[in-house]
């Protein structure tokens, strides 16, 4: 173990730096220290939270990088800051009043009903119509020979409570988020073998921590301000190329990747990573029914 402080480089006398205040442990220690090190104040303020935010964009990957390369006197740890953010994203989705989970029936007559479920839509505007039991009882029996058997009770249950299937799916969203940045450490582990699960584990919750509030902030423009199909495709088609390039850029700024390196591991982590989030998706869905 080092004799001088990862983070400052002063001479280590003990057990922690007499300049900054670093421990001398060493990072390279399992994932679940991640843990440990937010426990301490998890939700106190400190001067660190909007530097390192800053620098999540003006030095992309750098901060996750330099936090496993000892300096972590000078970051706020990734666990807190990605659970701040979290909390501030679904804060800003309750004040919008966004539904993330949105269940939305049609009955254009008396025997004509549809039942749609989608993602992050607008307030609901009026009480949702009432379908007959008869159309619904057809409805299932639609969808079971369509081979839809397993979404029978959300099906039966968006027809009869869409607004309580609503509220139970959002209430999964928190883990399905979590859910999400295991999955992309995950994804990292396969196209970066060589490296240790918890250098993978830093960088999903850094660059998730740096892509919630723009996200959030895409979602309400797009969803609450009425614009042209237009403008919402290129605010769309703006979010997207931001989000590749986030990803092509922190693989460069964390692994130290080529521009080829960076350039082709993206294009394997997008799709897998966007059908992690279908399936995601449709796991809050069902937790609904539960």
């Amino acid at each position: 173990m080092s004799d001088s402080c990862a983070n400052c480089g002063t001479p280590l006398g003990g057990e922690f730096c007499a300049q900054c205040g670093q421990a001398r442990a060493d990072i390279k220690r399992p994932v679940w220290s991640l843990v440990t090190d937010t426990i301490d104040g998890i939700v106190s303020w400190d001067g660190r939270l909007l530097s390192t935010y800053r620098q999540l964009f003006t030095r992309p990957g750098g901060v996750a990088r330099n936090y496993m390369d000892g300096k972590r006197q000078s970051f706020t740890p990734p666990v807190r800051l990605y659970l701040i953010v979290s909390l501030l994203f679904f804060a800003a989705m309750t004040v919008s009043d966004i539904r993330i989970i949105a269940v939305d029936l049609t009955a254009d007559g008396p025997t004509d009903a549809g039942v749609r479920v989608t993602m992050f839509q607008p307030p609901r505007q009026e009480a949702p119509p009432q379908i007959p039991p008869e159309v619904q009882a057809d409805l299932l029996r639609q969808l079971e020979e369509a081979g839809g058997g397993g979404w029978r009770e959300v099906a039966r249950i968006a027809m009869n409570e869409p607004e309580v299937l609503e509220q139970r799916s959002s209430a999964a969203a928190s883990q399905g988020f979590i859910l999400m940045v295991v999955l992309f450490g995950l994804f990292c582990a396969i196209l970066h073998p060589r490296r240790r699960m918890i250098e993978h584990a830093v960088h999903a919750l850094y660059f998730h921590a740096a892509i919630l509030l723009p996200f959030a902030a895409g979602l309400i423009a797009s969803v609450l301000i009425p614009m042209p199909m237009v403008v919402a495709l290129t605010v769309a088609a703006i979010l997207l190329l931001a989000f590749v390039t986030g990803l092509l850029l922190f693989d460069r700024g964390f692994y130290g990747s080529s521009w080829i390196g960076a350039g082709l591991r993206t294009a394997a982590l997008l799709p897998a990573y966007a059908f992690a989030a279908i399936v995601v998706g449709l796991g809050m869905i069902f937790l609904g029914t539960l």
